[in-house]
Protein backbone atom coordinates (compact mmCIF):
# COMPACT_ATOMS: atom_id res chain seq x y z
CA UNK A 1 0.00 0.00 0.00
CA UNK A 2 2.87 2.38 0.80
CA UNK A 3 4.28 1.80 -2.68
CA UNK A 4 0.98 2.78 -4.27
CA UNK A 5 0.73 5.91 -2.15
CA UNK A 6 4.25 6.89 -3.18
CA UNK A 7 3.42 6.27 -6.84
CA UNK A 8 0.25 8.33 -6.52
CA UNK A 9 2.30 11.19 -5.08
CA UNK A 10 4.83 10.87 -7.90
CA UNK A 11 2.04 10.96 -10.50
CA UNK A 12 0.54 14.06 -8.91
CA UNK A 13 3.92 15.80 -8.97
CA UNK A 14 4.29 14.81 -12.63
CA UNK A 15 0.92 16.32 -13.46
CA UNK A 16 1.76 19.56 -11.65
CA UNK A 17 5.13 19.83 -13.40
CA UNK A 18 3.46 19.20 -16.76
CA UNK A 19 0.93 21.98 -16.14
CA UNK A 20 3.64 24.43 -15.06
CA UNK A 21 5.71 23.44 -18.10
CA UNK A 22 2.68 23.99 -20.35
CA UNK A 23 2.33 27.53 -19.07
CA UNK A 24 6.01 28.20 -19.72
CA UNK A 25 5.92 26.63 -23.19
CA UNK A 26 2.86 28.64 -24.25
CA UNK A 27 4.47 31.88 -23.06
CA UNK A 28 7.61 31.09 -25.09
CA UNK A 29 5.70 29.77 -28.13
CA UNK A 30 7.56 26.47 -27.92
CA UNK A 31 4.88 24.26 -29.48
CA UNK A 32 6.76 20.95 -29.75
CA UNK A 33 7.32 21.12 -26.00
CA UNK A 34 3.60 21.89 -25.53
CA UNK A 35 2.75 18.69 -27.38
CA UNK A 36 5.22 16.68 -25.31
CA UNK A 37 3.93 18.09 -22.03
CA UNK A 38 0.31 17.42 -23.00
CA UNK A 39 1.24 13.81 -23.79
CA UNK A 40 3.12 13.32 -20.52
CA UNK A 41 0.36 15.01 -18.52
CA UNK A 42 -2.27 12.74 -20.05
CA UNK A 43 -0.06 9.72 -19.39
CA UNK A 44 0.31 10.66 -15.72
CA UNK A 45 -3.45 11.20 -15.44
CA UNK A 46 -4.04 7.75 -16.97
CA UNK A 47 -1.62 6.12 -14.52
CA UNK A 48 -3.14 8.00 -11.59
CA UNK A 49 -6.67 6.85 -12.48
CA UNK A 50 -5.48 3.24 -12.72
CA UNK A 51 -3.70 3.30 -9.36
CA UNK A 52 -6.72 4.89 -7.66
CA UNK A 53 -8.90 2.09 -9.06
CA UNK A 54 -6.44 -0.52 -7.75
CA UNK A 55 -6.38 1.04 -4.28
CA UNK A 56 -10.17 1.22 -4.12
CA UNK A 57 -10.47 -2.41 -5.20
CA UNK A 58 -7.91 -3.41 -2.57
CA UNK A 59 -9.76 -1.52 0.14
CA UNK A 60 -13.08 -3.13 -0.83
CA UNK A 61 -11.44 -6.56 -0.82
CA UNK A 62 -10.00 -5.99 2.66
CA UNK A 63 -13.38 -4.78 3.93
CA UNK A 64 -15.10 -7.83 2.47
CA UNK A 65 -12.54 -10.14 4.09
CA UNK A 66 -12.95 -8.36 7.41
CA UNK A 67 -16.75 -8.50 7.21
CA UNK A 68 -16.74 -12.19 6.32
CA UNK A 69 -14.37 -13.01 9.19
CA UNK A 70 -16.57 -11.08 11.62
CA UNK A 71 -19.63 -12.95 10.37
CA UNK A 72 -17.80 -16.26 10.85
CA UNK A 73 -16.94 -15.34 14.44
CA UNK A 74 -20.55 -14.41 15.20
CA UNK A 75 -21.84 -17.75 13.95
Amino acid sequence: MKKKIALNTFYTIGIVISVIGLKWAFQNANYPVVGLLIATGLFFIYLKINIVKEVRAGIKEKENNLNSSVKDEII
